[in-house]
């Protein structure tokens, strides 16, 4: 199609209309190449122009009015063609494109025109500058006005101001000076002021707390039934205790709760009800009295357990006479008496393990070091476990010196360590008279045996070797070491 539109067979170049006159071919040539230039020259200023402002309005139709002037010329350069080579089939192709470009772009421009109305026009522009410049004025004037009066009312209250701050300070200095926590609340129950002892009780600086509600302070599960108190408090407040009928808890920054006493003092000022709360933090009371009822049931319940302990030795106690039973009655409870001293002198918080072996063997404590040997790591016992150890140690030695290696020329090694989270004792005879099994079980068996094993939920072992007598103790830790120690395990 484009070479049907090229074919110069059937037609005859438009120079020969101009009779090829030259001056007329060049007024013709001459004229189309300067409207082509122009109609070139044209939307490339406006290309340049849109694309350096990227906000003009109607950009799209600058675009189309680029492309119309652009196809214009476009008209032209195809006539200077034709005055020498006859391609009037594209230049009709080209005239077509150009007058659909120019009447699309015509109707495009009238539903514009009242958008293209709407932009102030420059004169427009400076009337409005003009009258901005007025209400400016306008404002300046008025912010004078108004400048004035804060001044003079600043004045007002700067005096105002002073004879509140006196009143303040005075206040103040009262409010400060209290022995105890102080806390002023409005009647909505936000806090307005607190004094440092306040701030120390609390754990809160008064800034942090200004504003917020006073059940801040409180443990949350009474924050609700505190609402409600404290709302029937302002309807009728008179000075007075909160609550002396109940127990009542404050709660710290930190989370820490603790047991106070609260006095109420109600103030009104201009219609409103503030009240002035004194708080004392009475924890140092209630722990002298919680210690005072548990120190009872605990000689209570200690004075019950020696009783009964004291029963057994004195049940099981075997003696052939009366002497040799108040002979072997009285070193038991000395034995025992030996493990409460140590128990006493440590405030029943426990009993240091080699101590306790020591307190004993007291018989033989010449022979500690060389025929008695001690091992073991620093431990402590709880008071329940170093009784019974230590009445199973007194046994043990008795029956050392009565018949095993303390008789003769005999050697005992007494060992203890932790193995994981077991406490393992050992007692070891060698070297002494030759050992045989007992035909009889006394007290002194049960208390190695029976009551060590039931006592410290542990197995015990007792071999009577003939080349001496072995006691071995294998229980929890957590049945005999005192909870509040902390030990490393061997």
């Amino acid at each position: 199609m484009l070479h049907d539109m090229l074919d110069q067979a059937s037609y005859m170049a438009h120079g020969y209309c101009l009779l090829w006159k030259p001056w007329l071919v060049a007024l013709h040539a001459g004229s189309d190449f300067l409207i082509f230039a122009a109609y070139f020259a044209i939307p490339v200023a406006i290309w340049i122009f849109v694309s350096k402002r990227p906000n003009v309005e109607l950009k799209n139709m600058a675009l189309m009015f680029a492309a119309f002037i652009l196809w214009c010329g476009l008209t032209h350069i195809i006539n200077l063609v034709t005055l020498w080579v006859p391609v009037y089939e594209f230049q009709g192709w080209v005239k077509a494109i150009t007058a659909a470009i120019s009447v699309t772009t015509a109707v495009s421009m009238f539903p514009l025109i009242p958008r293209a109305l709407a932009i102030p026009s420059p004169n427009e522009l400076q009337l409005a500058n003009r009258k901005l410049a007025l209400e400016v004025e306008a404002h300046q004037a008025t912010l004078a006005a108004l400048e004035k009066t804060r001044d003079e009312l600043e004045a007002r209250v700067k005096a105002r101001t002073r004879e509140l701050e006196e009143i303040t300070t005075r206040f103040r200095l009262l409010f400060e000076r209290a022995p105890v926590a102080m806390l002023m609340c409005d009647d909505n129950g936000d806090i307005r002021q607190m004094n440092t002892q306040a701030e120390r009780l609390f754990g809160y600086p008064e800034s942090e707390l200004t504003g917020v509600p006073v059940e801040t302070l409180i443990p949350a599960r009474h924050r609700d039934a505190h609402k409600g108190l404290r709302a029937d408090y302002v309807k009728a407040a008179t000075v007075r205790a909160m609550g002396p009928d109940r127990e009542l808890s404050a709660r710290a920054k930190d989370g820490t709760e603790f047991p106070v006493e609260v006095g109420l003092n109600p103030m009104e000022v201009e219609g409103h009800t503030f009240v002035v709360a004194s708080v004392v933090d009475i924890s140092e009371r209630r722990q002298r009295e919680e210690q005072i009822k548990m120190l009872l049931r605990e000689v209570n319940h200690r004075s019950k357990n020696m009783l009964g302990v004291v029963q057994s030795i004195a049940r099981y106690t075997a003696a052939s006479d009366g002497a040799e039973f108040a002979q072997r009655f009285s070193e038991r409870v000395r034995a025992l008496g030996a493990s409460q001293d140590l128990l006493i002198n440590s405030d029943w918080r426990g009993a240091e393990m080699a101590q306790l072996v020591r307190s004993q063997i007291e018989h033989f404590k010449d022979l500690i070091g060389t025929r008695i040997q001690l091992h073991g790591p620093a431990l402590r016992l709880s008071p329940a476990a170093a009784q019974t150890i230590g009445m199973a140690l007194h046994e043990l030695a008795t029956n050392a010196g009565k018949y095993g290696a303390l008789s003769g020329s005999g050697v005992i090694v007494i060992e203890w360590r932790l193995l994981d989270d077991r406490l393992l004792v050992s007692w070891r005879e060698r070297g002494g008279p030759r050992v045989a099994t007992p035909t009889r079980r006394g007290f002194g068996m049960t208390v190695i045996e029976s009551l060590t094993k039931m006592g410290l939920s542990g197995e015990v072992h007792l071999d009577f070797e003939p080349e001496g007598l072995s006691w071995r103790l294998d229980c929890p830790s957590e049945r005999v070491l005192d909870r509040h120690q902390h030990v490393e395990p061997a």
